[in-house]
């Protein structure tokens, strides 16, 4: 059964045609109101961050993988071309996405004639990042030196960093140390890590390529525990595992540089060789610094 409204009480012609009119009023000047109220502005849009174009090449025995991203289907379609051209249909796999918050990259230009050389050097990896080329890699020497060569020609004004650092005179590279000279030698070479990150600073690696010189020198035998350096915060736990991150980090990097796997030992600072926490150790207040200690 419908639900009805209860009858209104009959009013007069007069009274029904003031109510009327009464409401007619109301309902124009409510409207009018709206229309002379100004409509609440809209919050302005902040500015998008502006990125750096990023691409990442890594050679696999003569296959590539790349990642990256540009400002614009331009900037991608060119990068494409680039990797195409030099490597074929197959033989470059990945996605470069867009994003207009990125800065048009200033190396997509030269990038074809880089890769012409890359293309050469199994194992070979690079990071451009703005106005950043960082190379990475188990490569010699000859290698390096060419890889910078072909940089300069491509990315002229560039920063080159990692292993496009040329080749230094170290003594200690490649010279058949004592066990004992090379544990001081390497606790004397000054490794940096990227800020809060586990990873090897991109201007530390041609000292890990050193290191490993150093190391593949070292006596058959020769075992080595890097102990990774510690920064004390109010997260201690966060500390030690940083710290060992660290070091595992490093072992990476030693390993790539062709170091036998088995020579070295990793641990966190204040751990004790099976992973557990060293009871009450504290570190100093300004922290500690990457050890390397002789096991063998």
């Amino acid at each position: 059964m419908p639900i009805q409204s209860p009858a209104l009480p009959a009013l007069p012609g007069s009274v029904r045609a003031f109510a009327c009119a009464l409401a007619l009023f109301v309902a124009a000047t409510g409207c009018q109101r709206g229309s002379d109220t100004p409509a609440p502005a809209s919050a302005p849009t902040a500015p998008r961050v502006q990125i750096d174009a990023t691409l990442g090449l890594a050679d696999n025995s003569g296959s590539l993988r790349f990642d990256g991203t540009v400002d614009s289907e331009a900037s991608r379609t060119a990068i494409e071309r680039a990797l195409l051209a030099v490597y074929g249909n197959g033989r470059a796999q990945g996605a470069i996405d867009v994003d207009p918050a990125a800065i048009p990259p200033i190396w997509a230009k030269g990038l074809e004639d880089f890769l012409r050389t890359l293309s050469t050097v199994p194992g070979a990896g690079l990071r451009l990042a703005g106005n950043q080329a960082t190379l990475s890699g188990p490569l010699d020497a000859d290698q390096r030196r060419a890889l910078r060569a072909a940089a300069e020609r491509a990315f002229p004004g560039m920063r080159l960093s990692g292993l496009f650092e040329p080749p230094g005179d170290d003594p200690a590279a490649g010279t058949r140390l004592s066990p004992e000279a090379l544990a001081k030698t390497l606790n004397q070479t000054d490794l940096a890590f990227k800020p809060g990150s586990g990873e090897v600073s991109d201007d530390s690696l041609a000292l890990v390529a050193q290191a490993a010189d150093a190391i593949r020198a070292a006596p058959e035998g020769t075992r080595l525990l890097i102990v990774g350096p510690v920064t004390p915060s109010s997260d201690a736990a966060n500390d030690v595992f940083l710290s060992k991150q660290r070091a595992e980090a490093l072992k990476v990097q030693l390993i790539l540089q062709g170091v036998n796997p088995a020579a070295i030992e990793t641990r966190g600072w204040g751990q004790n060789a099976d992973g557990t926490p060293v009871e009450n150790a504290t570190p100093p207040q300004g922290g500690a610094s990457m050890r390397f200690e002789l096991l063998r």
